[in-house]
Parts: structure tokens; sequence; C-alpha cells
């Protein structure tokens, strides 16, 4: 392994020389945002919005992938994959930092090369390399042939936001492949002194592929399959028409809106540094890249941890139902923020009515409860059903005190992401194959005797 990491040093350091002198030497280009209005205007606004998140918690991929392959046991593709993130950040990163030094000018005008597209190309290579030993020999060309589209789409959307130009996208997707393709053929060379020989476009040689199936085929995430998927999706349109409806009740009762006005105005006249600085650190585990960042950790680590589907199917369709229904309420009842200064930076264009944010907490950190309590083995399993609660409390208090929602906001937040992560749980059943639900299923709550069993037990008591 010493030859591999000493190797993978050369190539990163040969990289990193090679990308401080694209700095030096050529003109860093423009990122002219387009302008325009209408649908130009909405898409760049979602554009910026997906390369921004994306650019907060992408780099989460390739330790996440590290984690999955440590838990399944493959410890030499851990080291890969470890040794690749490690000089992905390198790239993507440190030659900026090692001109600004050089040259003791400031890099923050940007970059000729696009550290984002670095990462998109390392970590999709990765990931590739690491699952496609798992994929049927007949579908590894249209695994490989599938990920171009949304690919060159998110390229493009990212252009769209004004975060880069065509040019340093080019560059990194270069770099990026020059660095994946140069660690792959020292692993390979790595590999091959343990006795294993596999072709390249196989993946990463591992001894058993069966141990890189995510889940298994015999476990469907979804009992009842599309019946259950209909009774899901109806309950979802009466929770919604419910939040719809109790969005036009609190906004068009005179004493219920004078009440949440009152409250928030007391809050924003009470405010601090020291309730400041509490609030955005409680605040922070409920902003969207928090919750995003969360799901892409805990999702495909359940999937490695139970080896079943039903757990993250779970986590994943109670996020998505859950922004569905705020945003679609949210667009009916259109209520305005609260009339005061608001302390939230970045703060959407959406409807005040109901908190996206509290309800995004409630399904997330509440389902993440939910599943350690039913998997864990540990005294720990309850920590989550402490933890979650408090959570969510200081996020629906931080998004009070920071002007931008209404207390019946938050409370209507509250009550439909327990609502709606409740019915998730019920009809996705993640805690199938957990020990807790084996031994209920095992050990049923014993019946009463029936009459006849209980003469005859009279009857051999007597004698």
């Amino acid at each position: 392994m010493s030859g591999f990491i000493v190797r993978c040093a050369g190539i990163l350091l040969t990289l990193t020389v090679l990308g401080l002198v694209f700095e030096s030497v050529t003109p860093l280009p423009s990122t002219a945002v387009p302008s325009g209005g209408g649908l130009v205007e909405v898409l760049w606004g979602g554009a910026d919005f997906v390369a921004e998140i994306a650019a907060q918690v992408g780099w989460l991929i390739l330790p996440v992938v590290v984690l999955w392959l440590a838990i399944r046991g493959l410890s030499a593709s851990a080291v890969y994959v470890a040794a690749v993130a490690v000089g992905m950040f390198v790239l993507a990163g440190g030659g900026i930092v090692l001109k600004s030094f050089l040259t003791g000018t400031s890099s923050q005008g940007g970059s000729v090369f696009s550290s984002g597209s670095i990462q998109l190309a390392v970590s999709l290579g990765v990931l590739l390399l690491v699952f496609l030993p798992a994929v049927p020999a007949r579908g590894r060309t249209w695994t490989v042939v599938g990920t171009v589209p949304p690919v060159i789409m998110f390229e493009i959307m990212r252009m769209l936001a004004g975060a880069v130009s065509f040019g340093p996208q080019l560059l990194g997707w270069l770099i990026g492949i020059a660095w994946l393709g140069a660690t792959l053929a020292a692993f390979r060379r790595w590999q091959q002194h343990a006795g294993q020989r596999t072709r390249w476009w196989y993946g990463l040689p591992v001894q058993d592929r069966t141990v890189l199936v995510p889940a298994s085929a015999g476990n469907p995430p979804l009992p009842g399959g599309r019946s259950s998927a209909l009774k899901l999706a109806g309950i979802w349109v009466l929770i919604a028409s419910g939040v719809t409806g109790a969005g036009f009740l609190v906004t068009g009762v005179d004493s219920v809106r004078r009440l949440d006005q009152a409250t928030v105005e007391w809050l924003a006249e009470h405010r601090n540094e020291t309730w400041n600085a509490l609030a955005d650190v409680a605040g922070s585990f409920g902003n969207t890249p928090g919750i995003v960042g969360v799901l892409l950790v805990a999702a495909p680590l359940a999937v490695a941890i139970t080896r079943r589907a039903a757990p993250a199917v779970f986590l994943l369709v109670a996020a998505v139902g859950e922004t569905a229904l705020y945003l679609i309420s949210g667009m009916i009842v259109r209520r305005p923020r609260p009339d005061v200064d608001h302390l939230s930076e970045g703060l959407p264009p959406t409807s005040s009515f109901p908190s996206g944010h509290v309800a995004a907490a409630v399904v997330t950190y509440g389902g993440l409860a939910l599943l350690l309590r039913a998997w864990a083995e540990s005294r720990l399993r309850d920590l989550g059903l402490i933890l979650a609660p408090l959570i969510v409390l200081g996020i629906a208090l931080s998004r009070l005190y920071w002007g931008v929602h209404y207390p019946t906001d938050t409370a209507v937040g509250l009550i439909f992401g327990a609502v709606w992560v409740s019915v998730c749980w019920r009809y996705f059943k993640p805690a199938r194959g957990s020990p807790k639900y084996a031994t209920h299923q095992t050990n049923p709550v014993a019946e009463p005797p029936r009459l006849e069993d209980r003469e005859v037990i009279d009857h051999n008591d007597e004698k």
C-alpha cells in the first residue's frame, strides 16, 4: 500500500504544479450573468440555488463512499477512495492557495479552472468505479451512458447561474479525469501484486461483488406495491388540503394575525448579540444545506448498515413529500413574511406559511430518531428521541427570532411534518429486519388460554 500512496502523492504534486501554471499564465475569464425576464430569470434563480447547494454539500459524497466501503469490509477500495478524495480537495483549492502564497495576490476573483467541475468529475468517476462491479454486465454500458445527460444539464445550470464559464469547466474536467485515471492505474498496479486482475472498465477489483450490492432485491422498499403507493399519495393530498385550509384560517382571523404580529415584534425588539449567536447555531441545523447534507450522509449509510433499501427510501420520500407539500400550500396561501427586520441571509422568495424549514427538520431528524430506535442495539438507541425534539425546537425558535415566520407558521410546520413522517413510517415499514422488529415477530403477545384448555389445566391441578 505504501507504493500506492507514494505514486498518488507524485501524481498529485504534478497536477497541482500544472494547475498553478494555468493559474499564472492564463487570463481569468469573465462569468457574466445572463440577463432577461420571465422564464430566463426563473431558470437562472433555480440554477443558482441548485449550484449553491451542490457547492456546499457536494464534498460529502466521497467521505460517505469511504464510510460505506469500510462498513461493507472493502478496506482496499476505501483506501483508494480516501486517497482520491484528499487529492481532489487539494486540486480544487490548493492551486489557488499556492498561487496566492507565491505571488502575494488575492485570488478572490476566481480561478482559471473550475473547482466544482474537478469535484464533479472525480466524484462521478469514483461512484462508477466503485459500484460498476455490482451492475450486471449487460447494464454497465447503459449505466455509464445514463450519467452523461444529468451531468451536462448540471454544468449548463452552473453556467446559467453565472458561477463559471465553459473554459474553466473544461479545464476542471480535464484535471479531474487526469487525477482519477492516474490514481486508478496506481491502484490497479497495487491490486495486481495482490493477485487481483480485472479490466479497467469493470471498475475497482473486488473479491466478492455481492458485497457491493446496496440492498437485497427480496425486500421491496414499499410493502404493498402500487396499492400502498396510491394510499400514500391520497393521504398526501389530504394533508396538503388540511395545511392549505389551516393557512386560510390563520390568515383570515384578525385575533390570530394580531397575536402573530405581536409575538414577532416582541422578539425583534429583544434581540442582542448573545441571542443572535444562539439562533445562528440552532438555525444551522435546519437550513437547506444542513438538511440536504444530513440526508446525503444518512440515506447511503442506512443502506450500508441495514442492507435494505426501505430506511433510505423512507427518509428520501418523507423529505421530498414534505418539500412538495410546503411549496404547493405556500403558493396557494401566499402569506407575506413578517414586517420586521429579517436576520436570515439569502431568504428565498417563498411564502411565510407554512414553515418548510421546521417541517423538514421534523421529517429528517424525527425519521433518523425512529430509525436509530429501531436498528441500534446499544443504549444509545433512545438518544435520537431526546435530541430530535430539541433540535426541532431550536430551529423553530430561531425562525421566529429571525423574523422570517409567524408562530402559526412554525406550529403548522411542526404538525404536518410529524403527521407526514408518521404516515411514511407506517407504509414503508423501515424497521423490517431490525433486531427489535424480529423480536416482535418471533415473540408475539401470548393469547389467553381457551376455555377448554383451562378446564384441562384445572383438572390436572386437582390430580
